[in-house]
């Protein structure tokens, strides 16, 4: 059986999302997002507060 699908959704007024069925993607994403787009260093247990059922 496949994994679930996972999506994480940046705040507006940036509206980034990210779809996946690895948790450990959806992750590397995000930080790579918040650093790049943000400035943010976000840590992977905050990351993975964001994860919702897509």
């Amino acid at each position: 059986m496949a994994a679930q699908m996972k999506k994480i959704e940046c705040p507006s007024p940036c509206n980034f999302s990210v779809k996946s069925h690895d948790e450990k993607e959806l992750v590397e994403i995000a930080m790579q997002h918040a650093k790049k787009s943000h400035n943010m260093s976000i840590t992977e247990q905050d990351v993975k507060k964001m994860i919702k059922p897509a």
